[in-house]
């Protein structure tokens, strides 16, 4: 398993006064921006190496239990509709066979993509699946009845997995609805003003950019020390700017006036207001987009195991310990149902 490494702390631009004299407002806040800017880069850095960590995690110890969850599950649902046509089953009996087959499959199609199980699923609802996910879709008219109220005590493991899936998934759809027409005027006017703050982060890109190019030019220099400098320096210039990333084109530009002794206290006030409002801009992009990793519209669920080593290592424990727990009671259950009077008990239980 990959191990996070914290990534080696960088060259950043701070302006200080020279013989102990005080900094102007546009000083203080130009050091204030870029502490912020450095702080929130380091915080969306350290995010997505706690997931890329998670998603390995996932990969590798609670992917293969879900694999073995989903064959248990097929196993049971064949077993069943193999059961069905049995004839020591009642009316009744088939009803209710009928009704948890129905259940099984959908949740194994909705959750898991199992559409081959489509026709069985099928065979057994009184509408087609097609058509119960449409008229999920469709707006009603008039509010839904609320759902009777579940008797979990004298449930099966399966139909109490069923029923969570069934919840889990309706939950999903209403959330996607709300989703859907959320976007209101307000948000429409914030949409086109980030658009124009990012053009104008790529308009000021470009210019430093530019700049930089022209003094960073490897074929300038005569001395091989310098030149190998520039040559790496220029890398990283082409790629912040391929990137738009304002704040290293700057930090970089920065760097090389701090190495051609050219103190950042002498930067012109004009200048450090343009810088100061590229900065803002360039905040409030990078605010957005730890907002994503928290509250986005489609938030990356391996966010739910990710967190410190610790706290990873307690998630991972707990969600196998639970993936295992149903795994050995799925089996005993798949050993117990071979024999059909034990499926009788089942449906005798099923309310």
């Amino acid at each position: 398993m990959p191990k996070a490494t914290a990534p080696a702390r960088i060259f950043l631009p701070q302006i200080s006064a020279p013989d102990q004299q005080e900094l102007t407002n546009l000083q203080t806040a130009f050091n204030r921006k870029i502490q912020q800017i450095d702080a929130l880069k380091q915080d969306l850095i350290a995010r997505e190496v706690s997931i890329a960590l998670a998603r390995h995690r996932i990969q590798n110890e609670l992917q293969p239990l879900t694999d073995q969850l989903i064959a248990k599950r097929l196993e049971l649902l064949y077993l069943l509709d193999a059961a069905y046509e049995q004839p020591v089953f009642g009316k009744r009996e088939k009803v209710k066979l009928a009704s948890l087959i129905e259940s099984l499959a959908a949740s194994l199609i909705r959750n898991y993509g199992k559409t081959e199980l489509l026709p069985l699923h099928d065979k057994y609802a009184r509408h087609p699946y097609a058509e119960s996910i449409t008229e999920q879709e469709q707006p009603q008219g008039k509010p839904e009845p609320a759902a009777p109220e579940i008797d979990w005590e004298n449930l099966s493991p399966e139909e109490m997995q069923a029923h969570l899936d069934n919840e889990t998934a309706q939950r999903d759809q209403e959330k996607r609805n709300r989703q859907a027409n959320r976007k209101t005027k307000a948000q429409q006017v914030k949409e086109k003003q980030v658009k124009e703050a990012l053009s104008n982060i790529s308009k000021a890109s470009r210019r430093v950019y530019t700049d930089l190019a022209k003094q960073l030019h490897p074929d300038t220099e005569q001395n091989p020390e310098a030149r190998a400098w520039k040559e790496e320096a220029m890398k990283q210039v082409t790629n912040a700017y391929h990137n738009d990333d304002f704040f290293e084109l700057l930090r970089l530009q920065m760097e090389f006036m701090q190495r051609q002794n050219n103190p950042l206290a002498k930067l012109p006030e004009e200048q450090l207001g343009f810088y100061l409002n590229i900065l803002d801009e360039q905040i409030k992009e990078l605010q957005e987009k730890l907002h994503e990793f928290k509250y986005g519209t489609d938030p990356d669920h391996f966010d739910l195991y990710s967190g410190t080593p610790k706290q990873m290592d307690q998630r991972f424990k707990q969600t196998k310990e639970s993936l295992l727990q149903t795994l050995a009671q799925l089996k005993q259950e798949l050993k117990e149902l071979h024999d059909p009077q034990q499926v009788k008990v089942l449906l005798k239980n099923m309310r």
